[in-house]
């Protein structure tokens, strides 16, 4: 049983915390240096390369017992019964840890599941005219809403074939794939849910974009308004998937040095909160938003052109004023 192996373990000191359900530790009974014991107490046992045997908590205990006391089988069984009891074993419980440990590896098997999903797909063309109706619709749909087909290679667009969410997308945070967003392309769907996250993938701890080899970045809110900033040549763009930057997407961008954000989040209530927000954290640049503009969606590129050279302005004034 996991706890009981646990408490074994602990007891003898050969395991430096339970909060781990799966480590490796030095083997007490050969001449270890190197750890060589796998232990699982999701299982409840351990197996030794060097010895190449398994152990449960039975057999931990008449080892232990036999090798450094002497002790016969018998006063092994009851010295395992002592150590389940014991005070210092008394508050070991890895039932959470446990829990803990298979949430973890439950998300990498979705992670993974989702990772081979959006691989698994077909490589679209989307420079040509296409026989399959689902590429042609997406092609177009994203043509209409403003999107020309090179912005649709450089964010790695690909088709489900899926009737309500057709368009997918991956979610790479610094090149690393987090998972996958789906966009329908119904208006009917779209009033109840426009998108659609791989189960499994966390929004508040992914940043959608490439970001570190500026000192600066432009923050937006959804994939699709980084896609536009990409459109129009800007890289250094990263998307928090909502209107509030979370800790974890902080803690990412200051690791890489970055200390001043040009923030584009949306041209409305939530886009000036959240941009207030940003500005409790770093050197923050509001995007000088044109009259009528709501969000990046909504930008050509004249209009583009016209925001993003006053908004440089103002960043390379307020920098030559420091």
């Amino acid at each position: 049983m996991a706890g009981e192996l646990a408490k074994v373990l602990w007891y003898y000191n050969l395991i430096p915390t339970v909060d781990e359900p799966v480590q490796k530790i030095v083997c007490p009974f050969h001449g270890d240096v190197n750890p060589s014991m796998s232990v699982d107490l999701v299982r409840g046992t351990c197996y030794c390369f060097g010895c190449n045997e398994t152990f449960g908590a039975k057999k931990i205990v008449q080892k232990m017992e036999s090798k450094y006391h002497g002790l016969n089988e018998l006063k092994s069984e009851l010295m395992y019964n002592k150590i389940l009891k014991s005070k210092k074993c008394s508050d070991i419980n890895v039932e959470k840890a446990v829990k803990t440990y298979n949430s973890r590896k439950n998300k990498k098997q979705l992670y993974d599941e989702a990772y081979d999903y959006y691989h698994g797909l077909s490589k679209i063309d989307w420079d040509n005219e296409s026989e399959i109706e689902e590429v042609t619709d997406a092609r177009n749909y994203m043509l209409k809403r403003g999107f020309d087909v090179n912005t649709l290679n450089l964010c790695r667009a690909k088709v489900t074939y899926n009737n309500s969410y057709g368009l997918i997308f991956p979610m790479l945070d610094n090149g690393k794939f987090r998972g996958w967003v789906c966009r329908t392309m119904r208006k009917d769907i779209e009033a109840r849910r426009k998108y659609l996250y791989n189960e499994g993938f966390s929004r508040a701890s992914t940043l959608v974009g490439d970001y570190g080899s500026e000192k600066y970045v432009f923050v937006v809110e959804g994939y699709m308004d980084r896609a536009k900033f990409l459109q129009f040549g800007v890289t250094n763009v990263v998307a928090i998937l909502g209107w509030k930057m979370s800790e974890e997407q902080e803690r990412k961008l200051k690791e890489k040095g970055i200390t001043d954000v040009i923030s584009a989040l949306d041209n409305d209530e939530c886009g000036r909160k959240g941009t207030k927000y940003l500005k409790s954290i770093f050197n923050v640049t509001r995007f000088t938003y044109l009259k009528g503009i709501k969000d990046p969606g909504d930008m050509t590129e004249d209009k583009f052109k016209k925001m993003y050279s006053r908004t440089m302005k103002i960043y390379r004034d307020k920098k030559g004023r420091k």
